[in-house]
């Protein structure tokens, strides 16, 4: 696979072609769905059951004939590669069988969808074992429940397979989400090519924003250069762009992207392709004029400052939440070293200042089939309610853990840190986001000083007046965690005499 090129040419002709892994060959294999499924298997830690999984099924919006966005569902696709709607998936655990489930093509979809798969086709596509229609899943399962009277369907939430009710005490769905949660945080090289190929598009995007900056208007249209650029490159969006301008830069998940740049200071862009079904998550952060303020220069030195830190710890074994206190140590000595924040470190961690104001979201998360993928509050050891099932076998009888909304946690939720927990460490084949960041939103603060008025001692107000209108800075890449460091997968130049060269160079054409 060729490497990406992040090189900066001198002319002002900026070109911008960067060289995206070729994944013809990659995609040319099959998907590693039976490795996945016999991984899934192995975590479980039974000699026999039966796994099942539905896919997205297709559906029209409501009070309408046109179809909804379809979303195929992340679990199933990991044990099937299938990217369709209205599939099943069944793997026996016992005979070491993967079969997919496909719905029996209308011979009209021809006409209006093109050709089906088919149960032959599928098996010469996809890493399964059998293939066949959906009208004779029922009774295999049946049988399957018959044959096998102690054994277990393993399901998912409350998604039972298509049997009878009576049936359902044959049916668990305490051990398989924890499982093939287990088996995803740990990318194969198949995923971590996928993964690549997702950074590398949005690297592209991202660096020819730059170099357009001055010919951009608003914040819309930032957001428009982003999804032109990922969809011309085989990608999707992974989420919803955040284009963010001046004071807006200190809303975390700004998505209205609809205001003017003029009299701004900073674009934060927090823009994210996917390819395959692998997600990217990538910010950067760059001035509209094609140099950084003072002020924004200062911050956006210590924001580095706290990525490059915790880069330097990466490797397997670390515990994340090392990580992130490493980053707030820097965070606070690079305020005060601006005289933002006064006073002793352990008083301003303990004002919980930076926490709440000025660093309000964890470090980073895991990335994969999802944006914000498996076992994220797991990584971070912060305590957010049970789910109550205890799953046992190959995970030692791992908490499994309810997922808040949003991918934002407090520093002083890390007060809940449990020391059991058995995935708050780095292993490698992790892939996840390394995203510090400094913010400056005014409401957010005026409402912690009418929570803790007295903590108003530890910020130089004076000082701070200067900062609004840099409004925040953020610095993300995707890292991948290797058997003796990391690797980043995201070549998005970051460097400030990199980033002013190419939002300053006012280029005549990028391609």
């Amino acid at each position: 696979m060729r490497t990406p090129s992040a090189s900066l040419p001198s002319s002002l002709n900026l070109n911008l072609n960067i060289n995206i892994s070729d994944p013809s060959k990659l995609l040319a294999t099959k998907y590693p769905a039976k490795s996945h499924a016999r991984r899934t298997a192995l975590a479980l830690n039974l000699k026999e059951g039966l796994i099942y999984l539905s896919g997205e099924v297709s559906r029209n919006n409501e009070d309408s004939d046109m179809p909804a966005v379809f979303r195929q569902k992340r679990y199933f696709f990991y044990l099937t590669g299938y990217d369709l709607p209205d599939g099943h998936v069944t793997y026996d655990i016992g005979t070491d069988t993967l079969t997919l489930w496909i719905l029996r093509p209308d011979p009209k979809e021809k006409l209006w969808s093109g050709p089906s798969p088919t149960p032959k086709t599928l098996l010469q596509t996809h890493d399964i074992d059998m293939a066949n229609y959906t009208s004779s899943l029922p009774t295999t399962l049946q049988a399957y429940t018959v044959a096998h009277p102690a054994a277990k369907i393993h399901i998912i939430h409350h998604q039972y397979p298509p049997i009878p009710t009576s049936l359902y005490q044959h049916c668990t769905n305490h051990l398989l989400k924890p499982a093939l949660d287990v088996s995803r945080v740990i990318k194969d090289a198949y995923e971590i090519e996928l993964i690549k190929v997702a950074n590398q598009i949005s690297t592209h995007a991202h660096l020819k924003i730059m170099a357009l900056v001055d010919t951009f208007t608003t914040e819309r249209e930032i957001e428009a250069e982003f999804i032109s650029e990922t969809i011309k490159r085989g990608g999707k969006l992974a989420y919803d762009t955040i284009a963010c301008s001046g004071r807006n830069c200190s809303i975390l998940h700004y998505v209205r992207n609809d205001q003017p740049l003029r009299n701004k200071q900073l674009i934060l862009l927090d823009a994210g392709a996917e390819y395959n079904l692998y997600a990217s998550d990538v910010t950067r952060t760059f001035p509209i004029s094609g140099t950084f303020s003072k002020e924004a220069k200062e911050i956006y030195a210590i924001v580095y400052k706290m990525q490059k830190t915790v880069f330097s710890m990466l490797k397997p074994g670390v515990k994340w939440r090392d990580c992130h206190f490493a980053a707030v140590d820097v965070a606070i000595e690079g305020l005060k070293e601006i005289g933002l924040l006064v006073g002793e470190k352990e008083d301003i961690l303990a004002s919980q200042v930076l926490g709440k104001v000025f660093f309000p979201h964890g470090l980073g998360h895991h990335v994969g089939l999802e944006t914000h993928d498996v076992l994220y509050y797991d990584l971070i050891s912060a305590s957010s309610g049970s789910s109550g099932d205890n799953v046992d076998g190959g995970m030692n009888t791992t908490k499994v853990r309810r997922r808040k909304a949003g991918g934002v946690i407090t520093i002083d939720e890390f007060d809940a840190f449990t020391k059991e927990e058995i995935y708050n460490h780095l292993k490698p084949g992790m892939t996840l986001t390394v995203e510090p960041g400094i913010y400056f939103n005014q409401p957010l603060y005026e409402d912690y000083l009418e929570t803790f008025p007295s903590n108003k001692s530890f910020v130089n107000e004076s000082v701070l007046s200067k900062y609004w209108d840099v409004g925040g800075v953020r610095i993300e890449d995707v890292l991948l965690i290797t058997e003796d460091g990391y690797e980043n997968l995201t070549p998005a130049p970051k460097e400030i005499v990199d980033i002013e060269r190419i939002t300053s160079c006012r280029a005549r054409s990028v391609v």
